[in-house]
């Protein structure tokens, strides 16, 4: 089994292992049912693990003068994982979080610029969700980097496609249908398809713990932030 099964083929894979009549005709009334199992097990196996294979990076322009930016439009605003700012021929770490004394130093309520952009996070400024930075920006074009998990498409039509483990998502979808009624069968379901998860996440796991310096010592990244390497002036200009 793999990614990409459609969502008509996931119900008849989920009739097989609930152990349900093999004729669709037959349980034609439980269809809905099973679509909507189908569909809140993988947004809670969504939510529970950063799939590498849902990773995308997406860059937004910076303005001068925009204190706030959309989410791209793919992008799960809560599974951003990291920001990039682009500064020249570097891309600088922007951490997450800006408090009061980021704007005693420089007022983005008074319109204050400054570059680079050096803090970001998420408020509602009266437009619903965005990413506001600090500070604001003085000069255009440079771009802001977004990396971290894109939504999940939709499972609502037959032909539309799963995008996670389609023997994970209908052991578990199985077992969820099974346990309503107490059967061992679903036990039994439900702990086959946590092992299918336990797998996958355990190769990505591996992966990425697999990693090697030259000279063979292992440890944590030791690249110099380049601000330190580099030191940069930020300016200031009042609107």
């Amino acid at each position: 089994m793999a990614r990409g099964t459609t969502l008509g083929q996931l119900v008849d894979d989920l009739r097989t292992e609930a152990n349900l009549d093999p004729n669709p005709a037959l349980s034609l009334n439980m269809v809905p049912m099973m679509k909507r199992i189908i569909r809140r097990t993988q947004e809670r196996l969504y939510d529970e693990f950063d799939w590498p294979f849902l990773k995308v990076r997406r860059d937004v322009a910076a303005a001068a003068g925009q204190r706030y930016y959309d989410v791209p439009n793919d992008m799960n605003l809560e599974r951003i994982t990291q920001v990039d700012y682009r500064w020249g021929d570097r891309w600088l770490p922007v951490e997450r979080g800006i408090t009061l004394d980021n704007f005693s130093s420089i007022d983005s309520d008074a319109d204050a610029r400054a570059d680079p952009i050096m803090r970001w996070d998420v408020i509602d400024a009266g437009s619903g969700l965005q990413i506001e930075v600090w500070p604001i920006p003085a000069t255009d074009g440079l771009a802001i980097r977004f990396t971290g998990l894109r939504n999940l498409n939709a499972l609502t039509s037959d032909s539309d496609r799963a995008e996670l483990d389609d023997m994970m998502i209908v052991l578990y979808a199985a077992g969820e249908m099974l346990g309503s009624a107490k059967s061992e069968v679903g036990r039994l379901k439900l702990a086959m398809g946590k092992a299918r998860a336990d797998t996958l996440r355990g190769r990505v796991i591996k992966r990425r713990n697999n990693g090697f310096i030259l000279g063979g010592e292992g440890g944590t990244d030791s690249r110099p932030d380049p601000r330190m390497a580099t030191p940069l002036v930020a300016y200031v200009r009042d609107a």
